[in-house]
């Protein structure tokens, strides 16, 4: 084989390999819901505050490495549906601001049904699953106050 078929066929590959990338990648979104591109990442994160006013008044803030790590896999649960119709005039529930070591600040607010996101309402893929994680972790006691 000659060096130019050789690396035709390496183009040939790459290519194909993209495509199916690319195709896996489109069914993974319509099947699971898009993510929220442009959450911090834990390493970059100083503190989050977790308000949810339903609740509490009280704005809860973290910065244990764990409950930061915690704060920004919750955020993977607010996958949103593509073609779905958001419920915009609902209100926010829960709100998590990430405040960034460089000094910024990334929020994200949802409720049971619709995540805000940069100034867009989306349709959550799982409804329910990031309000009741949220509860769950950050305001169990509270939770259990107001059922009570």
């Amino acid at each position: 084989m000659t060096p130019r078929k050789i690396l035709k066929g390496l183009l040939r590959f790459v290519a194909e390999l993209a495509v199916l990338t690319a195709l896996l990648m489109a069914v993974n979104i319509l099947w699971r819901g898009m993510y929220l591109i442009g959450i911090p990442s834990t390493g970059s994160v100083a503190e989050t505050s977790i308000s949810y006013p339903a609740l509490t008044d009280e704005v809860k803030t973290v910065r244990s490495p764990e409950d930061l790590e915690l704060t920004v896999k919750l955020s993977g649960f607010l996958r949103y549906d593509l073609f779905a119709q958001p419920d915009e005039s609902g209100e926010p529930l829960i709100t998590l601001s990430y405040h960034t070591l460089d000094g910024g600040t990334v929020t994200v607010s949802a409720n049971r049904t619709t995540v805000w996101w940069h100034g867009k309402a989306h349709a959550i893929k799982d409804p329910d699953l990031f309000i009741n994680l949220t509860e769950g972790i950050f305001f169990l006691e509270e939770a259990q106050s107001a059922s009570t």
